[in-house]
């Protein structure tokens, strides 16, 4: 053996490929054949069960689908036929035979009357998922639009509708089969349903009998349907019960069929007219939903013939290959070994980087392909090579793009004013903008993953509007909720917009500080509950006017019948007794004259205080007129100078008022009772700091001052009060802002000066003070107004133009 194997080392490549080549391939040759053989009959047995398999599921598919439109046209016509039902009702009520209440209830009990084989039955629900119409009265008007089944049925409303079902009780869902019609007067989708495996007797075995005796393979092969018993339902051959069958063997096939209902099975059998019997492969499947077998069985020999063939085949291979073997092997083998140092070398080049190289094909056999496929590969590994360079710098450039769009999405998020926070379904932050940073000091490295209600306490009351708007994907809002943050109450509008990605589910949050805009509306109602209050001063002014009026009235005759030189009171001083000169002594030596006169100027004093509240409380209707801010501010004062409060530790009896105006004040054109109005709320704020600075040593004082600047009337208005700091003279023209004790202040007094100088004069307002040296409000007003002036300004342009 070791002389053999040294001799074999010796010889020539050439040789040696003969030689080992021929052992091999005939070795080869004749292994392949007898693993050809067995493989081939595997393949041929695996065919004849696929095809089989695919007969019998075809049969099973056609069985299925004819009984599926055979229940779903009875099912559209109980369906259809209760739908008129209920429209029958609906023009009854219509026509005003009966109630439309009364029309459902009589429609409900007929359907509800039906059954749908046996447990069928009919139910309603309406476009929201709520059971409206259903046997068992535990569902009445519970929302199931989170079952699947229930969620199709509310989108489409009309059709056939296929599902499984399991009962209380049961160990596994049943399949069951609907028909649902859309009753649109009363929202009512109207769904008949049963279990399909009730309706086999809706099922016509001709509708498929022929199509399943056509179906036939190789020469003897057929298919049949049979149930559980062993009945035969559709049969080439035979009819009746076969239950108790058996082959050759005594196996009672039908039997094993009927127990495992799905799978294949051998047995022997011997065809009508033939004498031996032959094995027999049956293939079966069932169909749960009406207890049918379908099975297609066929004789092994009829499928085994062409391996007989092959097998004859396979040996007159080997004996011609054996023949040829030694020259093939020898031409194949210096066709071989010439070229393939050459193509070594080649792959070596390669290998080494250089995939430029190529390789001349010399020949058209094998090796000259195994050359063109060298240089094909080559040429498409230096193409790829080329292409990778490329796409990656593509990629390189995509994920710039990416990153400076999610750099740009970043930067436009957080550039809302609003606090925008993302969140997943279990509440955790997603997403953080500068705003949110911003308002909490959390940047959004750390609020990532995070409870949203941790990091904004404020949006833990509307934890379940944030789950509810979630799970319903619909955007859920409060407004103006009353919120705190680290000690500072604010009102903001919450807003929550659902969101969804696939599968998962989130929502954004968004917050907006609307305090400012809620301050203004409150502003607005109390305005215009001042305005109510106006009106209904000027209606008591103008009530208490008319009793006043007959008051001074009858006091001016009581004067004049006492008074001497009239005959008629010296006429009737005589009739009584005396003289008129004796009573006049009497009334003037009792003083009654000087009380008299007290009641007249306090008659007079008084008719002038509702004169001014008329004047104060009257509408203005925004016109502007030329005033004379003089006349206006002793108006004012006049005014102010009965108001006065004990009570309220302010009288404006006891301020001096001290006047400084400028002569040759030229009218400013205003609205006088807007600024009659800002006049006199300075006025008595003025007189009311000076009434609460309890250790006040200088006498009260309120100093007016007017005069011109410019292009604008200045007024100002100063005392020596307590004056303010620097904090509170930045707010004091804030809506609600105030410094009183609750009751004595609204906090809207400024703001409405401020808005009524600045809006409606285009003027400006500014307050000056220190602690102890008392506070200044001084008011600018155009003396000239801006509209007018344009207005003339355009008609001096049209009249150069002309």
């Amino acid at each position: 053996m070791l002389n053999l194997s040294r001799r074999f080392a010796d010889l020539r490549i050439r040789y040696k490929l003969l030689i080992s080549y021929s052992a091999v391939f005939l070795l080869s040759l004749t292994l392949g054949s007898v693993i050809m053989f067995f493989f081939v009959k595997a393949s041929i047995q695996a065919n004849i069960e696929s095809e089989l398999k695919n007969i019998t599921q075809t049969i099973l598919n056609m069985v299925r689908t004819s009984a599926s439109v055979s229940i779903k046209n009875h099912l559209r016509a109980v369906a259809e036929k209760n739908s008129e039902i209920a429209r029958h009702f609906y023009n009854r009520a219509l026509s005003g035979e009966i109630s439309m209440a009364e029309a459902q209830r009589q429609t409900r009990e007929v359907m509800l009357s039906q059954t749908i084989g046996k447990t069928g039955y009919i139910y309603c629900i309406d476009s929201q998922g709520v059971i409206r119409i259903h046997p068992e009265n535990a569902l009445l008007n519970v929302d199931l639009s989170d079952y699947s089944f229930i969620t199709e049925q509310m989108a489409r409303k009309v059709g056939y509708l296929e599902y499984n079902w399991k009962n209380p009780g049961e160990t596994s869902p049943r399949p069951k089969a609907l028909y649902m019609t859309y009753f649109e007067p009363w929202d009512w989708i109207i769904s008949v349903t049963s279990y399909r495996n009730e309706f086999r007797e809706l099922v016509n075995v001709d509708d498929f009998r022929d199509s399943i005796l056509s179906i036939v393979f190789g020469q003897t092969g057929y298919s049949y349907v049979l149930d559980p018993n062993g009945n035969l339902i559709v049969h080439p051959f035979l009819e009746g019960n076969y239950f108790d069958a058996t082959d050759v063997t005594g196996l009672r096939f039908i039997q094993e069929i009927c127990k495992r209902k799905s799978g294949k099975i051998i047995y022997s059998w011997a065809a009508p007219g033939e004498s031996e019997a032959r094995e027999k492969l049956v293939i079966f499947n069932y169909i749960p939903e009406y207890e049918w077998i379908v099975a297609s069985s066929s004789f092994l020999e009829e499928f085994y013939a062409p391996l007989r063939t092959i097998s004859h085949l396979l040996l007159a291979m080997v004996v011609i290959s054996f023949i040829l073997v030694l020259p093939i092997t020898s031409r194949i083998s210096s066709s071989i070994t010439n070229p393939l140092q050459e193509l070594m070398n080649r792959f070596a080049s390669g290998a080494k980087g250089d995939i430029s190289v190529r390789l001349k094909p010399r020949s058209r056999d094998e090796v000259g392909t195994l050359a063109t496929y060298f240089n094909t590969f080559m040429e498409q590994l230096e193409a790829y090579s080329e292409s990778l360079k490329t796409a990656l710098a593509e990629s390189r450039e995509a994920e710039q793009e990416m990153a400076r769009m999610r750099h740009y999405l970043k930067h436009f998020v957080d550039a809302m004013p609003s606090v925008l926070v993302g969140v997943d379904r279990n509440g955790r932050v997603t997403q953080w903008n500068r705003s949110a940073a911003r308002m909490t000091g959390i940047n959004d490295t750390q609020a990532l993953g995070r409870p949203v209600t941790g990091l904004l306490p404020l949006l833990a009351p509307y934890a379940e509007m944030m789950d509810a708007a979630i799970n319903e994907g619909r955007a859920r809002q409060v407004e103006k909720a009353l919120c705190n943050f680290r000690e500072q109450p604010f009102f903001a509008d919450i807003m929550v917009y659902p969101i969804k990605a696939g599968t998962e589910k989130g929502a954004v949050i968004r917050v907006d500080d609307v305090t400012q805009r809620v301050h203004m509306e409150t502003m607005m109602v109390q305005t215009e509950k001042m305005m109510s209050v106006g009106g209904l001063a000027a209606g008591m002014a103008h009530e208490i006017n008319n009793p006043l009026g007959g008051m001074l009235q009858s006091l001016q005759n009581v004067i004049r019948r006492l008074s001497p030189g009239l005959a008629a009171n010296e006429a009737d001083a005589t009739a009584c007794g005396t003289r008129l000169e004796t009573i006049r002594c009497y009334l003037e030596k009792r003083e009654i004259f000087r009380f008299l006169e007290n009641v007249r100027i306090s008659g007079e004093r008084a008719s002038r205080i509702v004169e001014n509240m008329l004047s104060f409380s009257r509408r203005s209707e925004s016109h502007k007129t030329p005033v004379a801010l003089a006349d206006l501010l002793d108006k004012a004062v006049e005014l102010a100078a009965h108001d006065y409060d004990l009570k309220k530790k302010f009288d404006f009896r006891h301020i001096r008022i001290e006047r400084r105006y400028e002569p040759d004040l030229p009218p400013v054109p205003c609205v006088a009772t807007e600024i009659e109005q800002v006049i006199f709320n300075l006025l008595r704020n003025a007189a009311q700091a000076m009434g609460e600075d309890g250790g006040h040593r200088e006498a009260p004082c309120i100093t007016l001052q007017l005069q011109r600047e410019e292009a604008f009337a200045k007024i100002e208005i100063a005392d020596n009060g307590p004056g303010m700091d620097e904090a509170r003279r930045k707010r004091i023209f804030e809506p609600f802002f105030t410094t009183k004790e609750v009751g004595v202040g609204t906090g809207l007094g400024l703001s409405v000066a401020y808005f009524i100088v600045t809006n409606n004069h285009n003027g400006s307002m500014t307050a000056e003070s220190a602690p102890g040296k008392g506070a200044s409000f001084i008011v600018r007003l155009p003396l000239a107004d801006p509209i007018e002036e344009t207005a003339g300004a355009t008609v001096e342009e049209r009249r150069r133009d002309r």
